[in-house]
């Protein structure tokens, strides 16, 4: 964690030449020709949140749900566990889900930021393998889905059970 703040710096700088350079980005392409850069709230490393996945059972069969996304069918996933961590004196968990087929786990999740300074429908969190099973799940690296900048791509929302009734005033600020 000494390292933290320059692994962000690096992770957003990075982010924002993806944005603005790379043919995959998700901005319009009258978006890219002015893009300067995606907002983002100050570091704060007390949003870097360590602990382990509590995980669900697979057998007889995992757990699967169904998240709503921008377009009319929603996206199937596998249930794969819970996050807890305290934040002013209370636990909050949250629901972590793994695509069908395996892949990177999924973390969508919604704030009282949402609707008024970020996306509306949440935003994604990655979780970080550290040693000795633990993970690191860092709100600073709170990103915007692809379809807050393009409409063009299926994007699944935060369903209820990740909503927190807290602010949490990092990462990725909505667009525009």
């Amino acid at each position: 964690m000494e390292h933290r703040e320059e692994e962000l710096k690096a992770f957003r700088e990075k982010r924002d030449r993806f944005f603005k350079e790379d043919s995959r980005s998700p901005l319009k392409e009258s978006d890219r020709k002015k893009f300067k850069g995606l907002s983002y709230y100050p570091i704060d490393l007390n949003y870097a949140m360590v602990g382990v996945i509590d995980r669900y059972p697979t057998e007889p069969k995992p757990l699967y749900v169904t998240l709503p996304t921008n377009k009319e069918a929603g996206r199937k996933y596998v249930k794969y566990g819970r996050f807890k961590f305290k934040w002013e004196g209370k636990m909050h968990p949250l629901q972590i889900y793994r695509p069908l087929g395996g892949g990177e786990l999924f973390l969508p999740f919604k704030d009282k930021t949402s609707e008024t300074e970020t996306y509306p429908k949440g935003r994604y969190l990655s979780i970080e393998p550290m040693p000795g099973g633990k993970v690191l799940i860092d709100f600073n690296r709170a990103a915007n889905p692809f379809c807050q900048f393009n409409e063009k791509y299926t994007c699944p929302y935060a369903p209820e059970e990740n909503w927190m009734n807290i602010v949490i005033r990092a990462g990725e600020k909505r667009f525009r």
